[in-house]
């Protein structure tokens, strides 16, 4: 018997390249969103002029209920999904911090989900997102707790770590890191700010108040010196879960960046172990994903987000260990809760997290590129569901429209809603309600079938038809750029573009959504209950009036493999004495008591041993091996 100790709704994991890290120059920020009961769907904010008096609603992200108007901006830019028209993108991971400074429910207004999208209406720059964050906060309050937001807007990228007041006063404190050319960083629900330099306003900025508050609430010591100050030490402590459920993931990506020995001396921290050795907060990347160029590409980050902590420590596969929890498929998923107790001997036990996870609701990998026509500098690479198992679309920031199978009626919150007739201009859909019309659930259709004892079965043909696909999408994207840069060149305005892309993105997201749905129905059929099924092995009688040879089939009759259950795991049911007594198969007392026994079990199945005369081998229970002559078994092991 088992009892939840903790059941975290939602996680993510963000990674940020500089300019100088990426291999064309481009920023690039990845975006795994994690949610239980989130609908993954791409919403549109577009562009518009607003009379000087009017307002926005503020809705809370998290739980989704109104939280108060503020005043509208004279022009806000077109969003899609998490890019707006001008290249910037944003995202975020939720590191919660200090319970008594969640400022939920203290009557402040700006969330964080809002703050995001609302800088992508109102700013073309990390630098103008960063102002504006601070702005909106200490003017209209703060209604979340501890925030790593990330931003990339072409020429820079940054990490904002962002926490706010609680009941002790209005507003939030914060700290503002550029990620340094040629770096990469990455964050997972743990603030990873620590000392930070108090002189350089060119690469790291933070609100005034960050190290006096600490000091009003007892987190710093007054007679410190400000720049001892450690901003995750104030106000997001690091736990074993901190470590373990949230950086263990940053270490999974950094050292597929720098190599395995470099991250050596963080494996205790990362495990949760030695939490005062803290990794760095970024690395510079010496050796992305294997047989891939010097420097980080976007195929490279989409292969990132992909990882489950394979052939490390922490690998939760049973290869490197026996690991129950894998089961036989040797899934690297597990069922949440994260941690939970025995309740017979009161230890507190933990699943791993992994950065590609079942419960993601959006995913994608973005690019923002200076040198693009401004409706096609960011572009999304973006998928509902997760990031390990999921087909990712190319939608670019100027897209006025969501593609139909992707686009939501509702909304992550109202302003982004398509407002249309359902079933016209979005699927009739959400996060309880399913249809094969909508991305999001033909998305989990697929990454369900990857998941527990069929994970070893499904797996090769997922990655083969992921690799495939999107290599396809990707040489298509390419080609689109330079139809875009093409039509800047030639004088074309940013309108025409930004059609020319919105239609781009209709068309392969559409013709993406149709293949994805129909490989489900092939990656179903080849797995359906329990087998593996191949190509038949008798062929099939052809057409009328073609002649039929003897043995041909009137109907598809495919080969069904058993699957069953690995050496490993079979062998941990028979140790357990209870089970053992009770699927144990008593031996037979002759060889022809053995195979009738087997050809019993056979025909169960509609299948034979022995096809007009052929002799064939048949495996016993005992794992003996005979062959079948004139009606008798004959031993031949």
């Amino acid at each position: 018997l088992v009892a939840a100790l903790v059941s975290p709704v939602s996680a993510c994991t963000n990674l940020l390249v500089s300019a100088g890290a990426s291999a064309d120059g481009s920023t690039l920020l990845a975006y795994n969103a994690d949610s239980g009961n989130l609908y993954g769907s791409l919403g549109v904010y577009p562009a518009a002029e607003h009379a000087p008096n009017a307002t926005r609603e503020v809705w809370d992200w998290d739980d989704s209920v109104f939280l108060g108007v503020i005043p509208e901006a004279a022009r806000t830019y077109n969003v899609i999904g998490n890019a707006n028209e001008h290249g910037l993108v944003m995202g975020e991971t939720t590191f919660g911090g200090l319970p008594e400074l969640d400022a939920h429910g203290t009557g402040g207004v700006m969330d964080y989900g809002s703050l995001i999208w609302i800088a992508l209406q109102r700013c073309k720059t990390c630098s103008c997102a960063i102002d504006l964050i601070d702005a909106l906060v200490q003017e209209h309050g703060y209604a979340s707790d501890g925030e790593s937001f990330s931003c990339a807007d072409g020429h820079e990228a940054w990490l904002m770590e962002l926490i706010g007041k609680g009941a002790y006063e209005k507003g939030a404190v914060w700290v503002a890191t550029r990620v340094p050319e040629g770096a990469v960083l990455a964050h997972a629900n743990q603030a990873r700010t620590t000392t930070f330099r108090m002189d350089d306003p060119k690469n790291v900025r933070f609100s005034t108040d960050v190290v006096s508050f600490a000091r009003k609430i007892g987190r710093f010591p007054t007679d410190a010196p400000d720049d001892a100050f450690d901003f995750t030490a104030a106000y997001d402590p690091v736990t074993f879960s901190g470590a373990r459920h949230g950086d263990a993931r940053v270490w999974d990506l950094y050292r597929r960046l720098v190599g395995d020995d470099a991250m050596a001396p963080y494996l205790e921290y990362a495990k949760g172990l030695d939490l005062q050795n803290r990794m760095p907060l970024f690395v510079f990347p010496n050796a992305p994903e294997p047989n891939t160029a010097a420097k980080v590409r976007v195929a490279d980050v989409i292969r990132l987000m992909r990882a489950r902590l394979e052939d490390s420590w922490f690998d939760p596969r049973g290869l490197l260990r026996d690991d129950v929890g894998a089961g036989s498929g040797h899934s690297a998923y597990r069922a949440r809760p994260l941690t939970w107790r025995d309740e017979v001997s009161g230890r507190t036990f933990a699943n791993e997290r992994t950065v590609s996870t079942q419960q993601t609701a959006w995913t994608f990998v973005a690019a923002s590129r200076f040198w693009m026509p401004a409706p096609a500098r960011a572009i999304q690479w973006w998928a509902p569901d997760d990031a390990g198992t999921s087909l990712r679309v190319p939608v670019y920031g100027g897209a006025t429209k969501a593609p139909f199978h992707f686009a939501d009626a509702v909304g992550q919150e109202p302003g982004a809603a398509v407002s249309v007739k359902l079933g016209v201009d979005a699927p009739d859909a959400d996060a309880l309600n399913p249809s094969l019309e909508s991305a999001f659930w033909v998305w989990n259709l697929v990454s369900s079938l990857a998941y527990g004892e069929r994970a070893d079965d499904v797996a090769p043909m997922l990655v083969e038809k992921l690799e495939t696909a999107q290599a396809a999408l990707l040489r298509d994207a390419d080609a689109a750029d330079k139809r875009f840069a093409t039509m800047a060149s030639d004088g074309d305005d940013d309108a025409c573009i930004a059609s020319a892309v919105t239609l781009f993105v209709e068309k392969t997201a559409d013709e993406a959504f149709h293949a994805w749905r129909d490989f489900f129905l092939t990656l179903f059929a080849a797995t359906r209950d329990g087998f593996l099924f191949g190509a038949p092995v008798s062929r099939q009688c052809p057409p009328p009036p073609q002649p039929k040879t003897p043995g041909c089939t009137s109907r598809v009759v495919p080969l069904a493999k058993e699957v069953g259950y690995d050496v490993k795991w079979r062998a941990r049911v028979a140790a357990d004495g209870e089970n053992a007594e009770h699927y144990a198969v008593p031996n037979e007392q002759s060889n022809d008591a053995e195979v009738y026994a087997v050809w019993k079990r056979a025909r169960m199945e509609k299948t034979r041993l022995i096809t007009n005369g052929v002799v064939k081998n048949v495996r016993g229970a005992s794992d003996d091996v005979y062959e079948i002559r004139a009606g008798r078994a004959v031993a031949s092991r």
